[in-house]
């Protein structure tokens, strides 16, 4: 096609067509994605709206993780009679009760706790902000 005969309005229509508006997928969803953040409870919301669901059995309140080298850890752990130090351990870091600390799961819970605090300590206030807000929002 000679250069006398190309419609550049056509060309930026297809175009236009071709790419969502004249911008790449990712641009797209990029922008896409900007307008989202409005949507997206905060995180203290979603925590509430997690207790609500495992109150109701809808979520489970488990965790579980596959890990053989942690696995193999706190088996020696238990077998070594140490565990229960751990978690008396992570209870004073914690100032948390270490009466309950001899079990697997209660020393688990607390190590999680501090990992999220040192990660970053305004999770555990968002957890506690959540559980008050779940709180309030039962209705008697």
């Amino acid at each position: 096609m000679p250069e006398d005969d190309i419609d550049v309005d056509d060309i930026v229509e297809q175009h236009k067509e071709d790419t969502e508006g004249g911008r790449t997928g990712t641009e797209a969803a990029v922008e896409k994605n900007d307008g989202d953040e409005d949507k997206l409870p905060e995180l203290e919301d979603a925590i509430a709206d997690a207790y609500q669901k495992i109150d109701d059995n809808d979520l489970s309140s488990n965790l579980t993780l596959r890990d053989e080298n942690l696995a193999a850890l706190f088996h020696g752990l238990e077998n070594a009679d140490q565990l229960a130090d751990v978690g008396e351990a992570a209870a004073n870091e914690l100032n948390r009760d270490p009466d309950d600390t001899e079990s697997r799961a209660a020393t688990l819970r607390l190590l999680v706790r501090i990992a999220l605090k040192e990660v970053d300590d305004s999770l555990l206030e968002s957890g506690k902000e959540g559980r008050r807000r779940f709180l309030e929002s039962d209705e008697f």
